[in-house]
């Protein structure tokens, strides 16, 4: 389903909770323009076509893709600036559809200090105290510092999780006050690249267990979409480091 209601977070985690459905999917697009997507989805499965799942980086207009690599030395840089409590904003490729940064126009901070938090919530993006942000972590993490099953809805930031006791210092930026977090998880290279080597050289050499992933933008603006807006818009933000298709750039 989509539309605006599938942004609400606690329903849709309730919905899956319920098991009254056999599987539930909500488009990365999770608002109208769902709807267009769910509608040709309808017409391809009443025509008796498998109708398969789509990558959420589908924003193409006047990107010019690099198929840029992703080099070691750009993961081990940016960790660096991060484990130093740098943000870093990531403008990399074809962008996300919908209003949820999912790694390709994001900022990325730890996710083990509430100040960063504060920081990145307050100063940078220049919102409201009581918003929270959310975490993205490797499935194989999340697995560990919940108790809930991970749902496949987890990789379009659309659920809630609990947050496990010991597990809460490590994620003190991005609890909420009921003690859950919404989880961002990415599975396998192929999903992301930059961000699945970034997150697995974290945890892997610092024992990093998640980073916060909020969308670049600042409020009332939209999210980052080309180079020259992500190069502007970190330069107001204050950031540490922007990386644009795979490549590091501190400012």
């Amino acid at each position: 389903y989509a539309g605006g209601c599938a942004l609400n977070i606690v329903t849709n985690t309730k919905i899956i909770e319920k098991r009254i459905f056999k599987d539930v999917f909500i488009p990365p697009c999770c608002n109208d323009s769902g709807l267009s997507i769910g509608a040709a989805a309808f017409l391809e499965w009443k025509k008796g076509n498998k109708i398969q799942i789509h990558s959420p980086y589908l924003n193409n207009v006047r990107i010019e893709i690099s198929n840029s690599i992703v080099e070691d030395d750009l993961i081990e840089q940016t960790a660096n600036i991060i484990l130093q409590g740098g943000i870093i904003g990531v403008c990399n490729e074809n962008a996300e559809v919908g209003p949820r940064a999912l790694g390709n126009r994001s900022l990325l901070a730890l996710a083990n200090n509430k100040e960063i938090a504060k920081k990145l919530s307050m100063e940078v993006k220049n919102r409201e105290w009581y918003r929270p942000v959310a975490p993205i972590m490797l499935k194989e993490v999340a697995k560990k510092v919940t108790q809930d099953k991970i749902h496949h809805l987890a990789k379009y930031m659309l659920l809630d999780f609990k947050i496990k006791n010991e597990f809460e210092n490590d994620l003190c930026g991005i609890i909420h006050v009921n003690k859950t977090a919404r989880i961002q998880v990415i599975s396998n290279e192929n999903e992301n690249p930059f961000i699945f080597k970034l997150l697995n050289y974290l945890h892997k050499q610092h024992n990093v267990l998640a980073l916060i992933n909020t969308s670049f933008n600042r409020q009332d603006e939209p999210i980052v979409h080309t180079s020259e807006n992500a190069f502007e818009s970190a330069k107001q933000m204050n950031l540490q480091a922007v990386i644009i298709n795979n490549k590091l750039h501190k400012l």
